[in-house]
C-alpha cells in the first residue's frame, strides 16, 4: 500500500518536471520571438521580460519535487559522515520531517497569497495588467508537489 502511494507521488513529481521543462522551452521560444521581432521589425514584444519571469518561477517551483526525488538538491553531509549509520538514518528522517513541516507552512501561506490576489483582483503594474494569482499559482502547486515528495521520502526512511 505504501509503495503504491510512493509510486503515485513520484509520478506526480515527474509530471512536475515535464511541465517545468515545457515552461523553460516556452521561455526560450518567447525570447527568440522577441529577438526576431527586434531584428526584423525594430519592435518588441512588451511582455517578454514579465512573462519570462513568471514562467521562470514555474520552472523552479515545478522542478523542486523531482529534484528531491533524484537526490539532486545541495546537501551538506559533514555531520552525517561523523555519525554511525543508524544515527545518520535517524537524523536524516528528522531533517526530512522538519523540511516537510516547513514545506507545508509554505504551501499554506502561498495558497493564502494566491487567494488574496484572486479575491482582490490584484494585477501586475505593467502593460499586460496580468492577474497576479495566475502566475502565483505555480508557487503552491510547487510546494504541494514538494510536500508530497518529502512525505514519500519520509515514508521510505521510516521503513
Amino acid at each position: 500500500m505504501i509503495d503504491k502511494i510512493i509510486r503515485r507521488i513520484e509520478f506526480l513529481s515527474k509530471i512536475g518536471a515535464y511541465l517545468s521543462a515545457f515552461l523553460l522551452s516556452t521561455i526560450v521560444v518567447l525570447i527568440f520571438i522577441n529577438i526576431a521581432d527586434r531584428a526584423l521589425f525594430n519592435s518588441s514584444v512588451l511582455v517578454t521580460d514579465e512573462y519570462s519571469a513568471y514562467l521562470f518561477v514555474g520552472v523552479v517551483m515545478l522542478a523542486l519535487a523531482y529534484t528531491l526525488k533524484q537526490d539532486a538538491h545541495i546537501k551538506i553531509t559533514l555531520i552525517y559522515s561523523l555519525l554511525k549509520s543508524r544515527d545518520a538514518k535517524y537524523l536524516s528522517a528528522a531533517a526530512t520531517a522538519v523540511a516537510l513541516f516547513i514545506s507545508l507552512i509554505m504551501l499554506y501561506f502561498s495558497i493564502m497569497m494566491s487567494y488574496q490576489s484572486f479575491s482582490l483582483d490584484i494585477r501586475a503594474d505593467t502593460v499586460s495588467q496580468t492577474r497576479l494569482y495566475i502566475p502565483q499559482l505555480f508557487i503552491p502547486i510547487g510546494f504541494l508537489l514538494l510536500s508530497l515528495e518529502l512525505l514519500a521520502l519520509l515514508l521510505k526512511k521510516l521503513r
